[in-house]
């Protein structure tokens, strides 16, 4: 989820919380069809305030996941809210499938906990009478026994058997005990898909929020199953396999009229850049166009050049490299041994490279 478009909450745990910004929609929509009701002030901001304390229990639902997922060996780099609930970007997921469903598990249990809590509360502190009490709208008198009633929903609807949901997660490590990773997650990839499929169609009649879940869960769960075939594959492989030595030079003090030039005429992606014939950084050609459009022809390569890429190893596994590339946006990157240059990784060459290996495979097998 991309930062620019998120307001930052704080780093609990060492762990980034953010709020995208279609958040305000999901307020914009309370406070629209609350005014429409006919409610006063104080009932429309008692809505808005239950709909920030409910997705305060998203935020610990998603801690839940993160900080048992740090505990097994796991990384965890951000926690982003959206209309649709929250999503914990967990960068590296032990593949113990008892791990997974341990982490998958934690969420859930979070709400079971805050339920359990809000239940003992009633029961000692807030005397409740069902049969009188209004339900219509929030109230202070009717509070904590809509949330409570809101985390057990959170609970139901998760542990539902839609990769890559909770319950989807929870299927497919149960999957994974019996049989390799790859088609544990191919099968709860099309479960997920025909739960997703039937969502949107339920969408279309009850609550357009479940549309929006629908496609969620339909590429989320594409998406992931396509990160596991990668790994399936290129796990097996390091980066010298198919390190790139024969690549364009340009200096950095070249024009980027000279760079626009010399692509005109080639089919590179991009170029290593040179300081007095060493090593300065690379030029993609997305960063070449950015570049023309803010300095003209005459800039220079230096204004638009990165040159902050981590260098990669040569032994590193192209799983690791490409799933780096991925969550940075990087096309290319330079390979280094001992601080010594010795190519660049290309990320269309990395995808060419799997196709190859995957059409190889199916033939073979």
């Amino acid at each position: 989820m991309n930062s620019r478009y998120s307001l930052n909450l704080g780093k609990p745990f060492g762990i980034k919380v953010s709020v995208h910004w279609t958040f305000s929609l999901l307020i914009a929509w309370i406070v629209f069809i609350t005014v429409r009701q006919g409610l006063g002030t104080t009932q429309v901001l008692m809505h808005v305030f239950f709909i920030l304390v409910l997705f305060l229990c998203v935020v610990l639902h998603e801690f839940g996941h993160s900080l048992t997922a740090i505990k097994l060996g796991g990384k965890v780099k951000s926690i982003t809210l959206l209309p649709i609930g929250g999503m914990a970007n967990i960068t590296e997921m032990p593949e113990n499938p008892r791990d997974e469903f341990l982490i998958s598990a934690a969420g859930p249990m979070v709400n079971i906990v805050i339920a359990g809590l809000l239940w003992i509360y009633l029961g000692l502190f807030h005397t409740v009478d069902t049969d009188q009490m209004e339900f219509t709208t929030i109230t202070f008198s009717n509070f904590p026994v809509i949330l409570l009633a809101a985390n057990l929903f959170i609970v139901a609807f998760n542990l539902i058997p839609a990769f890559p949901m909770d319950g989807g997660r929870l299927f497919r490590s149960a999957l994974a005990m019996k049989m390799n990773r790859l088609k544990a997650t191919r099968i709860a990839k099309d479960i997920g898909q025909i739960f997703a499929v039937m969502f949107i169609f339920a969408g279309l009649f009850f609550n357009p929020f479940l549309i929006i879940i629908g496609f969620f869960v339909f590429l989320g769960a594409k998406g992931e199953y396509e990160m596991m075939r990668y790994k399936d594959i290129l796990n097996n492989y390091t980066v010298k396999d198919i390190l790139m030595t024969d690549y364009e030079r340009m200096d950095e003090n070249d024009s980027l009229e000279d760079a626009a030039e010399k692509h005109a005429h080639t089919s590179n992606r991009g170029y290593v850049i040179t300081a007095d014939g060493k090593y300065a950084g690379i030029l993609t050609k997305n960063a070449l166009i950015k570049g023309l459009s803010v300095y003209g022809k005459k800039g220079r390569i230096k204004d638009v050049m990165n040159e902050n890429i981590e260098s990669v190893k040569p032994d590193m596994t192209l799983f690791d490299v490409y799933k780096n590339m991925q969550l940075n946006k990087y096309d290319m990157v330079p390979v280094k041994e001992n601080e010594k240059f010795k190519g660049v990784l290309d990320i269309e060459n990395i995808n060419e490279f799997f196709m190859i290996q995957r059409a190889m495979n199916n033939i073979t097998s």
